[in-house]
């Protein structure tokens, strides 16, 4: 009998979780309402077909982002707004979903219908379409012979190989590739259908532009596409809005030019701006929770423990600060190494040819699978002693660790503002401007850097990490569209301030309206508006 309970349950929880993509909750109706009425869908030349596509993201922060951006792009190219899915549905459950989505409507389509969508595309292919896929599928898979070649797949002139990638990392919860495996066969055809089903609507219409949620994944297909075609093409969310182009198509990449942007500014803002960073670098390593960091519920920056962490020995001692295996390696461009798990085997073969202490330190907000991946990974590897996640890094650094290693990660300027060197497996990290990083632009280089640690002399001027800081973290900002982005975030659970948390919570629209007034609505438009018609790569708000 409780077995039959227990099936049941699933059932009522499967019917339930059926309905919930249909009807619409109370605090829905009530955005859209107020959003009818201070954003009134436009009307636009319907003998014009120009259209822009916003995807269909349903993080309930970025709904009302989109809501801002329907109605400035609509009036200024002219043009109907369309909602896209951007991935075909894989299975027949699926694409029946979806089916239902476009002919029926479900909650979230239905606010974007409140302002201004008009239609629903959800991709898939023709007899024409999927003969292209598969020609195009039997030519990449001749040119595929390891994973850098992965990486660097090029379809009509347009770089895929890196979204492809990450997808697949991504989809399957794996670490790395097998390229030879039938899933990543099934896969890397998927993915060009994807392609081919883009390129072929991006000749088939007239788009002024597109607004997609993330510039990695197969979410940023249609964005490559587009870029491809010289669309107006848009990255606006919750917390930041960027353009996107042949130049740069990716997202959060100005760090690139920070050391310029600060060399401009006023005398008097540089030594405050410097002042401010220090305070806020300071209160991050005090052990307070979510420092400029709205997504972080843990501080990797404790009291230390009793118990000493590191040996005692005269030998080199190096932290490898692991990044998630799957969570997109290639957030801002190509790596030295194509992704997390081969950059930690060549460590693991530096370490052989070598006679230092390593030391593995996940973040305590690493998600589990990841930890037991990194865990599973090391144990055969005995120079790898595996530190407790909660483990301080001040106490690391007391106890006298000599290097951090990380591809990307923050530790780059947190090391570094505690004068310690940080060596970067990637160009594309966000330090790249400054010096206070060690960054190997070749595996070669890196290689025989970690090969020859004794030798590095690395000086730190802590002046150009608080300098980053303040352009990263002060300067720019994520209140766009939040008076106060981080008090939002921490508003509905200060114990849980992730988007995952706030894609679900409805409570983000009574929000919304109760902090709504005439005057902010205004300077949203405003800045907006000036930001679409100035080329900016990203839109600054003060």
């Amino acid at each position: 009998s409780k077995l039959i309970f227990v099936n049941m349950q699933k059932i009522l929880d499967s019917i339930n979780k059926f309905f919930k993509l249909f009807f619409l909750s109370k605090k829905q109706k009530h955005f859209m309402n107020h959003n009818y009425d201070i954003l009134r869908p436009n009307k636009v030349d319907k003998s014009g077909q120009k259209i822009i596509l916003i995807e269909l993201n349903e993080l309930v922060t970025n709904i009302v982002a989109f809501s801002y951006f329907a109605s400035c792009t609509s009036k200024k190219y002219n043009a109907k707004l369309t909602a896209f899915f951007p991935r075909i549905p894989r299975n027949f459950y699926k694409k029946m979903i979806w089916k239902f989505k476009s002919v029926l409507g479900s909650p979230g389509y239905r606010v974007f219908k409140s302002f201004g969508v008009s239609s629903l595309i959800i991709p898939s292919l023709n007899k024409h379409l999927s003969k292209e896929s598969n020609r195009i599928y039997n030519e990449q898979t001749g040119l595929i012979n390891n994973k850098d070649d992965v990486e660097k797949i090029t379809i009509n002139g347009v770089l895929f190989g890196d979204l492809i990638y990450d997808y697949y990392l991504n989809y399957y919860k794996l670490p790395s590739i097998d390229f030879e495996s039938k899933n990543f066969r099934a896969h890397l055809k998927y993915c060009i259908q994807l392609i081919v089903y883009w390129n072929n609507f991006f000749v088939e219409n007239d788009v002024a532009a597109i607004n997609v949620s993330h510039t990695v994944y197969t979410n940023a297909i249609p964005l490559r596409v587009a870029i491809s075609f010289d669309v107006n093409c848009f990255q606006c969310n919750e917390s930041h809005v960027y353009r996107l182009s042949h130049d740069n198509v990716f997202a959060y990449k100005d760090f690139v030019n920070y050391k310029k942007l600060f060399a401009n500014l006023e005398d008097n803002e540089k030594i405050s701006g410097i002042k401010k960073a220090k305070q806020r670098i300071e209160k991050r390593f005090s052990g307070e929770v979510g420092v400029d960091m709205a997504y972080s519920k843990k501080s990797a920056f404790s009291l230390p423990e009793k118990d000493r962490l590191l040996s005692d020995s005269d030998k080199i001692k190096i932290l490898v600060a692991p990044h998630c295996f799957f969570d997109s390696p290639h957030p801002y461009g190509l790596n030295l190494f194509p992704d997390v798990f081969e950059w930690l085997e060549e460590l693991v073969r530096i370490s052989n040819q070598t006679d230092y202490e390593w030391y593995i330190k996940t973040h305590p907000d690493f998600i589990i699978e990841t930890k037991s991946l990194i865990e599973d990974f090391f144990r055969p590897h005995l120079k790898f002693k595996l530190l407790p996640s909660s483990a301080s890094h001040l106490q690391l650094v007391e106890e006298g660790i000599d290097f951090a290693l990380t591809m990307y990660g923050t530790i780059g300027f947190e090391y570094a503002a505690m004068n310690k060197p940080v060596i970067n497996a990637s160009i594309n990290n966000p330090h790249i401007a400054y010096d206070f990083n060690i960054n190997p632009k070749s595996r070669e280089v890196f290689i025989e850097i970690l090969m020859n640690l004794k030798d590095v002399k690395h000086q730190i001027n802590v002046n150009g990490v608080y300098e980053y800081y303040y352009m990263k973290h002060l300067f720019f900002n994520c209140n766009w569209l939040w008076k106060d982005f981080e008090l939002m975030a921490s508003h509905f659970n200060p114990l849980d301030r992730s988007a995952r948390y706030r894609q679900k919570n409805e409570e983000v629209y009574s929000y919304w309206i109760e902090n709504w007034s005439e005057k902010r609505h205004e300077e949203i438009l405003n800045n907006l508006n000036k930001f679409v018609d100035s080329g900016d790569y990203r839109l600054i708000s003060k």
